[in-house]
C-alpha cells in the first residue's frame, strides 16, 4: 500500500485519521451548542440551568407566567358581630357611589370596586392597619368585597382585613343601622 507522502508510516496515516475524526466531533458539539445559544437568545429564553426562572418557557409553548397558589378567601364577620363593634373596626363600602348614597352601614367610607385600584394607585389612604377592615358590597357572595378587601391588604400590608357575611342585603335584612337615603334607626 502505497501513502501519501506526508505520512512516513501507517501508523501517521491512522493517527492523522483519528485526529480529524476527534476535530470533526469537537466542531459538531461546538456547533450544536452555539445553534442552541443562538436558538434560546432569539426566543429569548433562559438556556442554563442557573438563569431559569420561575416564568413558563416559551420555547415550550407557555409564555404566560407560572400561577399563584390561590389563596384562602379573607374572613367573613357576622353581621351581628360587626353591629356590635362598629366603633372599634374600620368599614369600607365596595359598592357604586349611587348604592353608598342611597344607604351605607354608618361610618363607612365609599371605595367602590370600579375605582379602588386607581384610587390606590393614585394616593394612600389614612386607614388603620391597627383595627379590622372590614368590606363589604351588595353581592351575598362577597366577591366584590373580597377583592377591594385583598387590594386593601396588599397596600397596607394588613393582615386584619374581613368580608362582612352576606353583604349590605344580610346587614339590612338583620335591621341594623343605615345612613343615607334609606337611614334608620
Amino acid at each position: 500500500m502505497r501513502l501519501p507522502r506526508h505520512f512516513a508510516t501507517l501508523g501517521d496515516a491512522v493517527r492523522g485519521l483519528l485526529s480529524s475524526v476527534r476535530d470533526a466531533a469537537l466542531l459538531a458539539l461546538l456547533g450544536g451548542a452555539l445553534g442552541a445559544g443562538a436558538l434560546a437568545i432569539q426566543l429569548d429564553v433562559p438556556w442554563t440551568p442557573e438563569s431559569r426562572t420561575d416564568e413558563a418557557v416559551a420555547a415550550c409553548g407557555f409564555d404566560e407566567p407560572i400561577a399563584e397558589p390561590a389563596r384562602p378567601p379573607l374572613p367573613r364577620m357576622p353581621v351581628r358581630e360587626l353591629a356590635s363593634a362598629l366603633a372599634e373596626v374600620v368599614v369600607v363600602d365596595a359598592r357604586s357611589d349611587v348604592a353608598f348614597r342611597d344607604g351605607h352601614i354608618p361610618g363607612a367610607i365609599s371605595l367602590p370596586v370600579a375605582d379602588v385600584a386607581a384610587t390606590l394607585a393614585q394616593q394612600s389612604l389614612p386607614l388603620p392597619i391597627d383595627r379590622d377592615i372590614v368590606t363589604y358590597c351588595d353581592a351575598s357572595t362577597g366577591a366584590d368585597a373580597e377583592y377591594v378587601g385583598r387590594l386593601l391588604e396588599d397596600a397596607l400590608g394588613c393582615d386584619r382585613v374581613r368580608v362582612l357575611e352576606g353583604g349590605f342585603d344580610a346587614w339590612l335584612q338583620a335591621g341594623a343601622p343605615v345612613e343615607g337615603a334609606m337611614q334608620s334607626g
